[in-house]
């Protein structure tokens, strides 16, 4: 193909100045490095419209199995996998693709070629080694935080993990309570999950008490799932794919809880299912701890609001115990929670340590 007259001129003009093609190199850095182009409001305009090679056509991963990739395109399916140069990118990922990622494909060789960027995207540090990332879930609007009234017993600390990985990633997040119906059996347990449900409510944050087994507040769930691709996300024994289920009509093989109260692992990959309706939803693999990638000081700011909007007698104020501190009083006064104190002092600290390990 010929190039431009003015995109030739420069070139042979880097030929003969390097310092020409020096600085044309660094402007690309800094474009590369220039996170604003992912902004929100702008990542619509980022979805090509036209395939990069001739031939390609743009689809949907709906599922991974092990190295098979469904993508979705045109109501068809292709059992595809991943272009070899990918494996460059691997150093701090665990995955490289994800349910919900929009790809170009070649539908003769079954191989993908490009991932176009995400406009949303749930990820978690990697469990083992923890110096990788994991992606959950890409390209969904909102993440169901799914986590039970009992069996196993709520965690509010997991909630507040979520809520910080919805925010880093552009996604809404809403708190699914379900097993509801255990409410009677587990009178305790019930009672902290009201509190814990009028603290996120307090909070301007949606929350839902749903019950698969019974269908109470299934109703109220599929209003705020209709239209919009959702992701179900938790720990493992919670019932995201019992609720699935009860939303779809569908049968997927679901487990119970262990006698320790920790669920067993009965999803084992991820997949995107449509709703009849109207929307979508990805069912994820149960959990049993969630890391936050790359955790910042921002991040505690921003989702611990009630905590830093403390009138502390100095703005830096960490809540840790300094000189001149409010946070003890408004936690007397009922304004902050000790369950959501408890949450921000456990990552303040997981923070520290990440920041000494450095």
């Amino acid at each position: 193909m010929n190039k431009e007259p003015s995109s030739l001129h420069e070139e042979w003009e880097e030929v003969f100045d390097p310092s020409r093609r020096e600085t044309r190199k660094e402007r690309k850095r800094v474009t590369r490095a220039d996170r604003s182009q992912f902004k929100k409001t702008d990542q619509k305009k980022t979805i090509s419209t036209k395939p990069i090679v001739e031939g390609h056509i743009l689809g949907k991963v709906i599922r991974i199995r092990s190295r098979q990739v469904e993508v979705s395109s045109d109501n068809k399916t292709y059992i595809c996998s991943l272009k070899g140069s990918f494996k460059l990118e691997k150093a701090r990922k665990k995955n490289l693709l994800v349910v919900g990622d929009n790809v170009w494909f070649s539908p003769e060789e079954k191989l993908i070629c490009t991932i176009e960027p995400r406009q949303s995207l749930l990820c978690r540090q990697e469990h083992l080694h923890r110096i990788k990332q994991q992606l959950v879930a890409a390209n969904v609007d909102q993440v169901l935080i799914t986590v039970a009234l009992a069996q196993p017993v709520c965690k509010p600390a997991i909630i507040d993990r979520y809520l910080i990985a919805a925010k880093k990633g552009n996604l809404t997040p809403i708190i699914v309570f379900n097993k509801y119906d255990l409410y009677e059996h587990h009178m305790r347990e019930g009672e902290l999950v009201d509190r814990y449900a009028a603290i996120y409510r307090s909070l301007g944050i949606s929350v839902v008490l749903v019950s698969a087994h019974t269908g109470e507040g299934i109703d109220e769930l599929e209003k705020l799932m209709k239209d919009k691709v959702s992701v179900f996300s938790g720990q493992s024994g919670t019932g995201k794919t019992h609720l699935i289920n009860t939303l779809t009509g569908l049968e997927m093989r679901t487990g119970e809880v262990r006698a320790i109260g920790k669920g067993g692992h009965t999803t084992t990959f991820a997949q995107l299912l449509a709703l009849p309706f109207g929307g979508w939803c990805v069912d994820t693999p149960g959990i049993r701890s969630f890391g936050i990638w790359e955790l910042t000081n921002d991040d505690l700011k921003e989702v611990f609001f009630e905590i830093f909007s403390q009138n502390c007698a100095f703005a830096n104020c960490w809540h840790r115990g300094e000189q001149g501190c409010r946070l003890p009083e408004a936690i007397e006064e009922k304004h902050v929670s000790i369950e959501r104190f408890a949450s921000y002092q456990a990552l303040y600290n997981e923070l520290a340590g990440n920041s000494l390990r450095r």
